[in-house]
């Protein structure tokens, strides 16, 4: 981790309020108040103290020399979870076109209104399982391109890729395919903290260890590329294919103007739309929306929320699937009231969900989040438990979604860190004097 928690909710949510002001963004029946600034800047002050308590900056240690984990447990886990993710994501998606766009569109739209009503989920026991079992391959992911010395590629994609898209076409949604590819960028920045030894400035005769063979030729390198590549068409094609539902990218602008109360209009508007087209147009703001989503809509939830407390059920999914099984009238209560705000459906922020769940009592848990962000930072400079490198990725990930949901709520945030903890309690290490040689470091001898 390179910036202190702290230091990097503030860089996120200065960025954040940065696009906001640059781009040509313009509220069309929304007022932003000085109130909801003053909320927002009481939850990130109070995430700030959670983790400065925990910790202060400090320069990193060395990790103490000769330590090694032993995977082996966490590893027979992870995988596990990762096949029976993909086999019951298979067993759900039979007999669905799920590559037509335009079709998971409507499903997650009938999924949106059934929450709205408070009804009884009508997913498979398949995508239950699935959804309970996905998360674990992130966290394989991690594990296998940061802590082994050479990676197994097919592993990466079996364990690792596969149960996360599967799920993602299952659940029509995008979110799940964008985090797997953020860890894919994470673990391998990850292994130079990992094996040092890849720092070429630091580099001698250490250069010549297993971890050091490992290194993404040309061809590796064009397979990236191409996978990101590959991701980025399909999500420029779900943006266009939603836009396609509505009548195409001009209607679309105005279904955002009219239903979502924010428009591209604004002063440098012009200069967009002669340089990139309509189209060009369309994907950059719909990619900004949603960095800037969460200010917008916590602003309103902090001035003008006055429904109940929804207790969890509101920023947590699994929380909220359970609580529609046995209160589905209190689910339906609560975002009724959203509904009326023209909030409803939107991303609310870490701290708009906070608010809407537990309203000022969500300090507490936004100052129980910024310590333990603080104490994994902590852990991690202090270099005397490798194993703490693996919250590493999570954390700064959570503090960078905070412009969404909170950690336990972006993406089966919840499931993700529960399998991310079974790792971590799972994960062995073995002090210096019973380290195994170099050669066989940091992973199961192969």
């Amino acid at each position: 981790m390179k910036f202190h928690p702290a230091a990097l909710m503030l860089l996120v949510w200065t960025g954040c309020i940065a696009v906001f002001l640059i781009l040509p963004f313009q509220l069309e029946g929304r007022n932003m108040t000085l109130y909801g600034f003053s909320v927002m800047a009481l939850f990130i002050t109070t995430f700030c103290l959670g983790a400065l308590s925990a910790s202060r900056p400090q320069k990193q240690r060395p990790q103490v020399s000769g330590q090694a984990i032993d995977f082996r447990l966490a590893d027979r886990v992870l995988i596990a979870a990762a096949v029976i993710a993909g086999l019951a994501s298979i067993m759900d998606i039979q007999g669905h076109n799920v590559l037509d766009l335009a079709e998971a569109y409507q499903a997650r739209s009938d999924r949106a209104g059934a929450l709205l009503a408070g009804s009884e989920s009508a997913s498979s026991v398949w995508f239950q399982i699935a959804f309970l079992t996905y998360p674990a391959g992130y966290i394989y992911l991690i594990r296998e391109i940061a802590f082994r010395p050479k990676p197994v590629l097919w592993r990466v994609g079996a364990f690792g890729l596969l149960p996360v898209v599967l799920t993602s076409l299952a659940m029509g949604g995008r979110a799940p395919l964008f985090y797997a590819l953020l860890m894919l960028v994470f673990g391998y920045l990850l292994r130079k903290r990992v094996f040092p030894e890849l720092d070429q400035s630091r580099a001698g005769p250490a250069a010549r260890s297993p971890a050091r063979a490992f290194h993404l030729g040309p061809g590796s390198k064009a397979g990236i590329g191409f996978a990101g590549l590959i991701a980025a068409l399909y999500f420029v094609q779900v943006f266009f294919a939603r836009a396609d539902v509505v009548g195409g990218v001009e209607t679309m602008f105005g279904v955002a103007e009219i239903g979502w109360g924010v428009s591209f209009n604004g002063p440098t508007s012009d200069l967009y739309y002669s340089l990139l087209g309509p189209d060009g147009t369309y994907l950059v703001f719909i990619f900004a929306w949603y960095l800037v989503q969460g200010l917008i809509m916590s602003n309103a939830i902090f001035t003008d929320y006055d429904g109940p407390m929804m207790l969890g059920s509101y920023g947590v999914d699994l929380v909220s699937a359970l609580v529609r099984r046995l209160n589905g009238e209190f689910i339906a209560d609560g975002f009724a009231v959203l509904l009326q705000m023209n909030t409803y459906g939107f991303l609310p922020s870490a701290f708009g969900s906070l608010f809407v769940d537990f309203k000022f009592f969500g300090l507490v848990p936004c100052l129980i989040w910024g310590w333990l962000a603080g104490k994994v930072y902590s852990e991690i400079k202090r270099g005397q438990d490798p194993r703490w490198l693996l919250f590493g990725p999570f954390i700064t990930l959570g503090i960078f979604f905070s412009l969404i949901n909170t950690p336990i709520g972006f993406s089966n945030g919840l499931v993700t860190h529960l399998w991310l903890v079974a790792a971590f309690l799972l994960a062995r290490v073995r002090p210096p004097q019973r380290a195994r040689p170099a050669t066989q470091r940091w992973s199961r001898p192969r």
